[in-house]
């Protein structure tokens, strides 16, 4: 299987890392830029259990050409329609779609440019961080991938990629229920960001005030609601789970959404909270703190463009 991981952060960088670290026919999408400092410096994971580093196969954009099999989307959702741009000249009349962003909003918009069958369901999930722009600095392990077909025609395609990542050395599963898994996480990502970014600290730090928990367990109500109302409930498990993740005294839990925004860089607010509150009052869920956070991130980008 031809593989394009479309840039090299601390998602496509690292999975990608394992890909060709097996002997995977993979290579990497990236900027002029990134693309120079990558080959002439290669890409170095910082593990817990000590350093991988590779030297990957690159590309730039005007170098592709319509034979891969799969295309990994692994860019932050606000480059996403300069990614599509890029990778249109790379889809041959067989090439899937693996997205690896938060949200759900992102195959929306890839469905209607390729087609819904072309976009399967995907979820990663690690702790990292790019450290630089050759280093990965992961903390908790190796990460991992799920994969799923969102209709049942998609259920071949997306066996043979989960197949491939697996073989590739990635932590990979395969999931039947793959939009379930994604509103899942997208409950969770929506909730903990919008708490982090509101309160200003991660949850340990929120957790000080009076109301930081009461706050981060309305956020993630409202986004329990729109589940619901979408079609895809949360489990009683999944909730409890979350529920405790949100107001856990003891934790350093934050998104990369509030530490995007300490380190001053843009957000993913309206991918994620914006996306959230619209497709909520689509549904007649109220979603004051959704639209509260989503004011405040909307806010923050404002100033930081102006």
């Amino acid at each position: 299987m031809k593989i394009l991981m479309v840039g090299a952060g601390a998602v496509g960088g690292q999975f990608g890392a394992y890909l060709h670290e097996s002997g995977a026919d993979v290579q990497f999408l990236l900027r002029q830029a990134r693309k120079k400092v990558i080959d002439a410096e290669g890409l170095t994971l910082d593990l817990p259990t000590g350093k991988l580093q590779i030297q990957p196969r690159t590309l730039s954009a005007a170098e592709l050409t319509p034979d891969f099999d799969l295309i990994i989307v692994s860019c932050k959702a606000y480059s996403l329609n300069s990614v599509i741009t890029d990778i249109t000249q790379a889809m041959g009349k067989r090439t899937v779609i693996l997205p690896l962003l938060n949200g759900l909003r992102h195959l929306d918009i890839l469905g209607r440019k390729f087609g819904d069958d072309r976009v399967l369901g995907g979820i990663a999930k690690t702790v990292a961080t790019l450290a630089s722009p050759s280093c990965i600095q992961i903390k908790h392990g190796p990460g991992n991938i799920t994969v799923g077909p969102r209709t049942p025609d998609q259920r071949q395609i997306a066996q043979a990629v989960w197949s491939q990542l697996h073989a590739g050395g990635i932590q990979a599963y395969f999931s039947e229920h793959v939009m379930d898994d994604m509103w899942d996480k997208y409950c969770l990502m929506a909730s903990l960001g919008a708490a982090n970014c509101l309160l200003g600290g991660t949850v340990g730090e929120y957790m000080h005030s009076q109301a930081g928990g009461e706050i981060a367990l309305q956020l993630f109500k409202e986004c329990v609601d729109t589940a619901q109302a979408s079609g895809h409930p949360l489990h009683p498990e999944s909730i409890a789970r979350i529920q405790h993740a949100l107001t856990n005294r003891h934790s350093g839990f934050s998104a990369s959404m509030y530490r995007d925004m300490q380190a001053g860089l843009p957000v993913e607010g309206d991918h994620l909270v914006g996306d959230m509150m619209r497709r909520g009052e689509a549904s007649g869920v109220a979603c004051p703190m959704l639209k509260i956070a989503h004011a405040v991130l909307e806010t923050y980008m404002g100033r930081r463009e102006s």
